[in-house]
């Protein structure tokens, strides 16, 4: 099958993780990194009451095909912008 037919395989954060570490048992994939996937918007979600449905196939693919490194935000104070004294 091309995957469009395919039933999506739809897990909480714990049992994604559980999955993952059944196909890897030194895997370093935390809940918790489960979790902020879905708060940044990384993965879709779907609710169902208070449980967060995640697709396991678009945490994979996410893993597979790997994240940018988040940029640190600019401190600003009332408009005005921190210059690091280290850049001078």
């Amino acid at each position: 099958m091309d995957g469009a037919g395919q039933i999506p395989r739809m897990r909480t954060a714990p049992k994604i993780v559980a999955e993952i570490k059944a196909l890897d048992p030194d895997t370093e994939i935390t809940e918790y990194y489960v979790r902020q996937l879905v708060k940044e918007g990384a993965v879709p979600v779907v609710w169902a009451g208070n449980k967060a449905l995640i697709n396991l196939n678009d945490v994979l693919n996410l893993l597979r095909t790997g994240t940018a490194q988040p940029q640190a935000a600019v401190s600003t104070v009332g408009g005005i912008r921190r210059i690091d004294p280290k850049r001078s």
